[in-house]
């Protein structure tokens, strides 16, 4: 088999199309990353509208034209319907691999791989994964020197901490950004180190300033000046990361560097959770009528569980941090396979 055409529908959450171009990048081929836009139809149920473009603005229905790919990749609801309309497309051809929760029925897919926090039920077609496809980003040369000299002058070790949002039914408000900054504060002295503090298109204003005052020690603030994106450079340049409780993919992307990641559980608003891995919410789950919500806090109470991760509050040195079994390459692995099949 040669290279083959992989197309990756990108939506409007980066931390899923980050995932989705890791993915491409892993099984290798001639990647094209089409970025949507979406009209309101989008909030329609995919089991009510089916395969289809309706929800695509005209721009980005323009750029899905022949030669269909091998392979597309998608994450989220929004992607869904448009990866199994290159499908038909393509007269069955094109392998269809959904990240997350298609919110469609899976047996339409060739391949679903969800973690976690979703709660989806096992198929034949599903694969669950300990960590999604988060990595930090490869960096030019230049551009690591740059940031490599801005933060030269710091005290190492470097503690690189990302601040994200609140999102319903976690809750990241002011208190739990003082208690997160005095968290850093302690690891920094303990590490006898400096903080990275970074925002992100998430973060409420103040939410940096904040924090920042209650680290009191030698802190860095990312102010959007300088080339790239700072905080990728950290991914390769800090010594530890610490990161709020929402963010499953900045949490995934530390946690692949192989360095010692710190995560702030959040807590959460009193909620109605389930899951859909067995009985009738499995049913229902399989034919993408229900979707169970996003379960981020189990997510991060099972990285915590599995030594993968610290919490940032916990002090102690007695237990080891070890990296976890993923099984991202078995993915890849079998949508090869899929690939040679087609």
């Amino acid at each position: 088999m040669g290279e083959p055409a992989i197309w990756v529908l990108c939506g409007v959450r980066a931390g899923d199309t980050a995932q989705a171009l890791e993915l491409a990048r892993r099984v290798t081929g001639k990647v094209v990353a089409h970025q949507l836009a979406f009209t309101w139809l989008h909030n329609l149920p995919n089991w009510m509208t089916g395969p289809g473009v309706a929800h695509l603005e005209k721009r980005s229905r323009a750029m899905l034209v022949p030669p269909w790919p091998d392979l597309v990749i998608a994450t989220g609801k929004r992607t869904a319907p448009v990866a199994l309309w290159i499908k038909q497309q393509s007269k069955g051809k094109t392998v269809a691999v959904q990240l997350g929760r298609p919110r469609m029925a899976f047996n339409h897919f060739d391949l679903v791989v969800t973690t976690p926090q979703y709660g989806l039920p096992e198929a034949e077609n599903v694969i669950r994964l300990d960590l999604p496809f988060a990595a930090p980003k490869v960096q030019e040369a230049a551009m690591l020197d740059h940031w490599q000299q801005q933060w030269k002058a710091l005290p190492r070790p470097l503690i690189a901490a990302a601040i994200g949002a609140a999102k319903f039914p976690l809750r990241l408000g002011a208190a739990q950004l003082d208690e997160y900054g005095s968290a850093l504060g302690a690891l920094a002295r303990r590490e006898g180190g400096s903080i990275l503090l970074f925002g992100s298109p998430r973060s409420v204003a103040g939410a940096v300033e904040r924090v920042r005052a209650q680290i009191n020690g030698s802190t860095w603030i990312a102010d959007g000046r300088g080339p790239g994106n700072p905080y990728q450079a950290a991914l390769s340049l800090a010594d530890l990361f610490a990161v709020t409780g929402d963010s499953v993919s900045m949490a995934s992307e530390m946690v692949a560097t192989g360095k010692p990641t710190h995560v702030f559980p959040l807590v959460s608003w009193p909620s109605l959770r389930w899951r859909a891995e067995n009985g009738l919410a499995a049913l229902l789950a399989r034919s993408g009528v229900l979707a169970p919500p996003r379960d981020v806090d189990g997510f991060v109470k099972a990285l915590l569980a599995s030594g993968a991760a610290r919490d940032v509050r916990d002090l102690s040195r007695a237990q080891p941090y070890h990296q976890v079994e993923t099984g991202q390459d078995d993915v890849v692995r079998r949508i090869r396979t899929l690939l040679e099949r087609s």
